[in-house]
């Protein structure tokens, strides 16, 4: 099923009660695409920490779109998730993005 796009700005929203967390663009390989005006999140992308009580880890986006890709590497959308579990935002709503 397509669902929106996961881009700069959008937060990993966490994951068994750990906060919500920012996601940093890699690299230079989506500054090339635009989605809505701004760069797409994309595989291998950064999760900041995420925290609970003294608990906190990073993570990268992980389960992305198989099939729509921006350098060679699959884009985000909202409900993907991180290595850690962490599920993704997607504002791009305009902009949807399939399996």
């Amino acid at each position: 099923m397509s669902m929106p796009c996961s881009i700069t700005g959008d937060l990993s929203i966490g994951h068994a009660g750990f906060t919500p967390a920012p996601i940093t663009a890699v690299g230079a390989v989506t500054a090339r695409v635009l989605v809505m005006g701004v760069p797409p999140h994309v595989a291998m992308d950064i999760i900041a920490p995420h925290v609970l009580g003294l608990s906190a880890h990073p993570g990268v986006v992980q389960d992305v779109s198989t099939t729509v890709t921006a350098g060679g590497k699959g884009l985000a959308r909202m409900m993907d998730k991180g290595d850690c579990g962490a599920l993704l935002l997607g504002t791009a709503a305009t902009v949807l993005v399939g399996g």
